[in-house]
């Protein structure tokens, strides 16, 4: 159908919808070919008429209007704030956001507003408006749709975002001071949140509220920490037990949740802290970091996972609190090395890690501890002389094992071997960026020792990885072996720590990729990339889950010999004349060979098995 005969045909049927709603049907089709086709080929004039017919049919419409909401979404593209602004009649925002409005007319009206997130000027224009900022809040915080709440509160980031007031920037601080500043729009983030209110809401939906404005307090935190903080309206926190200097985040944090009666509640809200440490300035402290150890959340929470419980709250919150102080570690390594609290986790590591081979291959992995071990700094994961020996006089880190073991450990171990992550650099670099990349040389260095001080404890650990990677019966756990090949080979490391390397009988070369091609990983790593890769078929017969899992296995296999080819292909150029060419060469040419490899001759015995 030509462009010109659709919008006939669309004009004509909804001035049929508008003259008699009741008994005429939404040809659902014709209003889904015209948002497909309409949009781009028609008039401004054109669009614009059509955008007032459909305005119109919305006044009247007594069926699901989602069809026309559709289109008039994709009409409304091109316009500006402005030109929105300049219908006539005006828009009623507050009454399309009102959510016994359908959800498609909520989403519309916040399809209008998010186009004033662009400009700064348009942000304060939407601050401005009567009523409306209060009514997406109240829409953010009490739609049952979770496509619409989530669009809601990202529009008030945006326009809080693009209005912060900075110097040489353009924004003037309105929106802010609508949120903030306006005590019913304020007060709304208290009373759609408390349980207080529980009989105006309902505690299943006051629960999603609360959930909702923790996500967003953490993203207001990260703009301006100092406005979630310090007090706006001390009548609205005092009415809603907030002690008196503090603001929104003390009602978020210490008086919006009751986790003792709604355990689901208590997760969201340890996830919550772990959110705000993201507000970071140093590897020292942070304001965030500070003012949760001074309300004492932060040893409150670390409690959750030291504690020796078995209650039905410590199940629920382990986990999360496991994340909380794996977040810390990572995120502030100093101030956790400086605490107690190094030598607490190992200690607990050390009990929680201490499991039969039967348990680590065949019980539940305990992955959160598993996940703290992983973001620990790698000092703590070395035996210190009893001058540091806050940290224990064992390193949890060797309990894991490479025998008897599932993917969990391996990818820890992984995790742990690589190092830190290599950042791009900027210029000029900023203190915080300098202090980080200080502090990442240093566990790059820790990080070749933790691995070196590993392999003398295990000995056997890359003849237990290789059967790992063959077994491709156990396809997760083989994934996770040729995980452990690729992070050593591509291990960032140094050489910078004066500590003495662990009593080896083997050679500890300065990089990841050289420990690969160095004893004891040699006779082990490169025999297994260089070989074949293993394969189902002639077993299963056809292309069947297994042959799929075997080709996985032999793309991550094919991936981490890649890996190793630049790597020494770096080596060679660096040291040329040092046997590393004969090397590059046989592994080029595997790597040509591509995922499968060459199978010539290869007759049956292609499955590993386990070792039983």
């Amino acid at each position: 159908m030509a462009q010109s005969d659709l919008l006939t045909e669309l004009d004509r049927h909804v001035a049929t919808l508008v003259a008699d709603p009741s008994t005429t049907k939404v040809d659902t089709k014709l209003f889904s070919d015209a948002e497909l086709i309409l949009p781009n080929h028609i008039s401004p004039q054109q669009t614009l008429n059509l955008v007032k017919s459909l305005a119109a049919l919305l006044q009247v419409i007594q069926v699901d209007p989602a069809p026309v909401v559709n289109l008039l979404i994709k009409l409304l593209e091109p316009f500006t704030l402005d030109d929105i602004l300049a219908f006539e009649p005006p828009i009623d925002f507050v009454t399309g956001l009102n959510t016994a409005a359908p959800v498609c007319i909520n989403r519309l009206m916040l399809e209008l507003l998010g186009k004033a997130t662009s400009k700064a000027s348009d942000a304060a224009v939407v601050a401005g408006l009567q009523g409306v900022v209060g009514a997406v809040v109240s829409c953010w915080l009490t739609t049952g749709d979770v496509g619409v709440a989530q669009k809601a509160g990202r529009l008030i980031i945006d326009l809080l975002r693009i209005d912060v007031v900075r110097e040489g920037g353009l924004g003037q601080g309105l929106m802010w001071k609508r949120v903030f500043g306006d005590v019913d729009v304020y007060k709304l983030l208290f009373s759609l949140c408390s349980l207080q209110d529980e009989h105006k809401l309902g505690k299943a939906r006051i629960s999603l509220a609360q959930a909702r404005l923790m996500d967003w307090v953490s993203e207001i935190a990260v703009m301006d920490w100092a406005t979630v903080v310090k007090s706006h309206h001390v009548e609205v926190e005092r009415a809603y037990g907030v002690t008196e200097g503090e603001g929104l985040l003390a009602f978020t944090v210490l008086g919006m949740v009751d986790a003792a009666e709604d355990l689901l509640m208590g997760v969201s809200l340890v996830d919550f802290y772990s959110a705000l440490l993201g507000t970071k300035s140093s590897t020292s402290t942070s304001p965030a970091l500070e003012w949760l150890i001074a309300k004492g959340v932060h040893d409150r929470t670390a409690e959750l996972y030291l504690q020796d419980s078995d209650s039905i709250e410590s199940r629920f919150l382990y986990g999360p609190a496991a994340n909380y102080l794996a977040k810390y570690a990572e995120l502030y390594p100093m101030h956790y090395l400086g605490s107690n609290m190094a030598g607490k986790v190992n200690a607990h590591l050390l009990v929680a890690l201490d499991q039969s081979p039967a348990r680590w291959a065949h019980a539940e992995s305990p992955k959160y501890d598993l996940h703290l071990l992983a973001s620990v700094p790698r000092t703590s994961l070395l035996v210190h002389t009893s001058s540091l020996a806050n940290y224990g006089n064992r390193s949890p880190l060797s309990l894991l094992p490479s025998k008897a073991t599932n993917a969990d450990v391996l990818n820890t171990l992984a995790t742990i071997f690589h190092g830190p992550q290599k950042e791009e650099l900027t210029f000029p670099p900023s203190a915080s960026s300098s202090e980080k990349g200080s502090r990442d040389d240093i566990e790059a260095s820790l990080t070749r020792m933790v691995y070196y001080n590993y392999l003398a404890e295990n000995p056997l650990f890359w003849q237990n990885i290789t059967r790992h990677a063959d077994t491709i019966a156990l396809v997760d756990l083989a994934l996770a072996a040729i995980n452990v090949i690729a992070a050593v080979t591509t291990a960032n490391w140094s050489t910078t720590s004066t500590l003495a390397m662990p009593n080896a009988t083997f050679p500890t070369p300065p990089s990841g990729h050289l420990a690969i091609l160095s004893p004891p990983a040699l006779e082990y790593t490169l025999p297994y990339l260089l070989a074949p890769a293993k394969s189902f078929s002639h077993l299963v017969g056809g292309r069947g889950d297994s042959e799929s899992a075997a080709y996985r296995i032999g793309v991550a296999k094919h991936g981490a010999l890649k890996a190793l080819q630049r790597r020494i292909e770096e080596q060679a150029r660096a040291e040329p004349g040092e046997g590393y060419d004969e090397i590059l060469a046989t592994i080029s040419r595997r790597v040509a060979t591509g995922v499968t490899g060459n199978r010539e001759g290869e007759v049956g015995g292609r499955v590993a098995t386990m070792d039983m």
